[in-house]
């Protein structure tokens, strides 16, 4: 079911291993894991597993920490810190627009900061 959700919280950059890819970064995370052949990389399979905890950003694996907030209207909000991790607070309709949209226009609006 539809509703509208508000999540306030921050990514956490997730450091790769010396010259490691983000789909070998992916593969590592899911423990080695063989891909399923109805996936076509492993940065798929991991925001499939992952889809509550981690998201991908501009090349960037990240890990979600969040927490649910009484919802209202639409908000998408980031602040990057001097330590690589994002703050941010999202508040969407969930039958429009999914996390990984909401994280994507905030760090949208970020940009134009």
């Amino acid at each position: 079911m539809s509703e509208t959700v508000h999540y306030k919280g921050v990514l956490k950059p997730l450091e790769k291993q010396l010259g490691e890819s983000l789909e070998e970064q992916c593969r590592r995370v899911l423990g080695g894991k063989e891909l399923p052949s109805y996936f076509d990389n492993y940065q798929e399979y991991m925001l499939d597993v992952h889809y509550k905890d981690m998201t991908i950003q501009d090349g960037i694996l990240y890990a979600i920490e969040r927490e649910s907030v009484d919802p209202d209207a639409d908000m998408f909000k980031a602040q990057r810190h001097e330590n690589g991790e994002i703050a941010f607070e999202v508040r969407y309709y969930n039958g429009g627009c999914g996390f990984e949209e909401a994280i994507e226009e905030a760090l949208s609006q970020l940009k134009k900061q």
